[in-house]
């Protein structure tokens, strides 16, 4: 693995290198602020499969560094894992909206580590077999090939960076570890857009992706006002997740969807578009896969749901 480490702490910076040189990994740079982590990506002989940042560090956080390193070519969808030594649900939660894959808390064992890294490296070998190109990078893909299949499907990685979503990997990750750091079960809102596929059987063939994305990018823009993490499942269903979500009215969360998809002045036919929404709670200690059953069973009840 070609890995980058941001960490303003030097003894950590220090060990981080040292660990990591360790394991074998291809390539290893390290940076100490936001300011150089960008010189090293920029002047680096390759691309990074995947970075280390620190949540709090100077001048620019790992969080606001996020956003940079997503607009550098070959960097929109490198897996991004956060170090905080911070245990701060909302913290965490605003880097997995700005664009990290997964996190660890400070102090950590460097196995849990290493663990987190493998978890990308299989990341990214998924990513190439998805893409039907094994002799390219994950970092250097070209996404026409995802834009022909059909649109029942989850959303591409490109699809994901113009809608504003959470890629579906990073949810069920936000999941396992919020509920393994935090405790306790939380509350997740299932969002099912009950007739979009009838509704997007009236788009012209050619302008489908582009309708979806711009629905999703609507959607997660009106959601962000209640700070919830969004990812998009497949067949117009969207799940929601937040840190703050507990007694959260359905309604209200009913009606900002509804808002947002049905106000659009660019097509006519998102007024047909009809929203259910409902809540599941998942159990202490569950794992990610467990809620997302869980998820999926709801999105099917919220989906026969007469309208």
């Amino acid at each position: 693995m070609r890995i980058l480490a941001v960490e303003d702490n030097q003894d950590l910076r220090n060990l981080l290198e040292e660990y990591l040189r360790t394991q074998d990994h291809e390539y290893v740079r390290t940076a100490a602020s936001g300011k150089e982590a960008l010189e090293v990506i920029h002047s680096a002989p390759v691309i990074f499969d995947c970075l280390l940042l620190d949540i709090q560090m100077p001048e620019m956080s790992g969080v606001e560094l996020i956003p940079h390193i997503r607009q550098i070519d070959g960097y929109e969808f490198v897996p991004i894992i956060m170090l905080t030594g911070v245990k701060n649900s909302e913290s965490i939660a605003k880097s997995f909206v700005a664009g990290a894959w997964d996190y660890i808390i400070k102090p950590f064992e460097f196995f849990d580590l290493e663990a987190r890294i493998h978890g990308a490296e299989m990341r990214n070998a998924e990513f190439v077999r998805h893409l039907k190109r094994p002799h390219e990078s994950p970092n250097q893909e070209n996404f026409d090939v995802l834009k022909e299949l059909a649109l029942d499907r989850p959303m591409s990685p490109s699809e994901l960076s113009e809608s504003g979503l959470v890629p579906q990997d990073a949810f069920e990750n936000c999941i396992m570890r919020m509920q393994s750091e935090f405790g306790g079960g939380m509350q997740i809102a299932v969002i099912v857009l009950q007739n979009f596929a009838d509704v997007l059987a009236q788009v012209p063939q050619d302008q489908r992706v582009e309708f979806s994305v711009g629905l999703a990018r609507r959607l997660t823009d009106a959601l962000s006002s209640l700070n919830l993490i969004v990812t998009y499942r497949s067949n117009g269903t969207f799940a929601a997740l937040s840190p703050a979500l507990k007694t959260q009215s359905t309604l209200n969360i009913a009606d900002v969807v509804k808002n947002a998809v049905q106000t659009s002045p660019e097509a006519a036919c998102h007024r047909d578009i009809v929203v259910n929404v409902d809540y599941c709670r998942t159990k202490a200690f569950s794992t990610s896969g467990d809620t997302i059953v869980m998820l999926d069973q709801l999105a099917k009840r919220l989906s026969s749901v007469t309208a």
